[in-house]
């Protein structure tokens, strides 16, 4: 870990219980949208987009995907299994 939320106090309760708390990772957020939503577009346009797209963008995004789906499956069937009595 290269930062954690030293040094970065709240003042409120609503400023401490924002999704992204901290400054760096706001930023980061930030970068990453720009990159998703202006960089990518404009490489789909470029000589070796085809490729980029084929190759790398969509199995990423199926994987993506995947996770997510995994992710919901395992959160549902342990609050299932957490319903019910021992």
């Amino acid at each position: 870990m290269l930062y954690r939320e030293n040094g970065q106090f709240k003042t409120s309760y609503r400023a401490d219980q924002q999704m992204l708390p901290i400054l760096q990772d706001r930023w980061f957020m930030a970068g990453l949208l720009v990159f998703v939503f202006a960089i990518l577009p404009l490489a789909a346009g470029t000589p070796g987009g085809d490729y980029f797209f084929r190759a790398l963008a969509v199995p990423f995004l199926i994987l993506a995907i995947a996770a997510i789906g995994l992710n919901i499956l395992v959160a549902t069937a342990a609050r299932s299994r957490s319903d019910t009595p021992a």
